[in-house]
């Protein structure tokens, strides 16, 4: 079988020199290069389906152990992301309780706020029932303080709010 090969074109001279002398040494070191390197395929290797097919055929150990650092640079820098969205989450909740913090404190401000100018208003509608009350004809006519009447405190309480 192995002598119908030597008839052929080709690979009759290059079975006759890759069992000479010479040629088996240089047969040995270009396989053991081809296994180390592998065959540069270049741009066949993005080729859809063909491509990673054809490589896993002919890369070398220096392309699989490039292709496993390239596995764990993306794995480390997953993991990173990983930890950063989780800093980030953290960060984020904790503004938000800040700020649920703060818009608290302004509604009880508010609510406080409110009391205290019903307080306040019940004390000047108390004050106004007092001024108009009529004049007891009993008691001697007293001068009134200077201020502000009843009725234009009122109409103008109405127009400051």
């Amino acid at each position: 079988m192995i002598a119908a090969l030597y008839t052929i074109p080709y690979i009759g001279p290059f079975l006759a020199f890759a069992t000479s002398r010479v040629g088996l040494p240089l047969v040995v070191a270009g396989g053991v290069i081809f296994f180390y390197e592998g065959v540069p395929i270049g741009p066949l290797r993005y080729i859809p389906y063909a491509g990673p097919a054809l490589a896993g055929l002919v890369d070398g150990r220096v392309d699989r152990e490039y292709a496993a650092g390239q596995k764990a640079e993306a794995a480390l820098w997953q993991e990173k992301i990983r930890l950063a969205a989780i800093a980030h989450a953290a960060d984020t909740k904790a503004r938000q309780q800040d700020i649920d913090a703060a818009a608290q404190e302004y509604v009880d401000q508010q609510r406080a706020d409110d009391e205290h100018i019903a307080s306040l208003e019940e004390q000047i509608r108390i004050q106004k029932d007092e001024d108009n009350v009529p004049p007891d004809p009993t008691k001697p006519a007293v001068c009134r303080p200077a201020g502000i009447s009843a009725g234009v405190s009122t109409r103008l309480d109405a127009v400051g709010r």
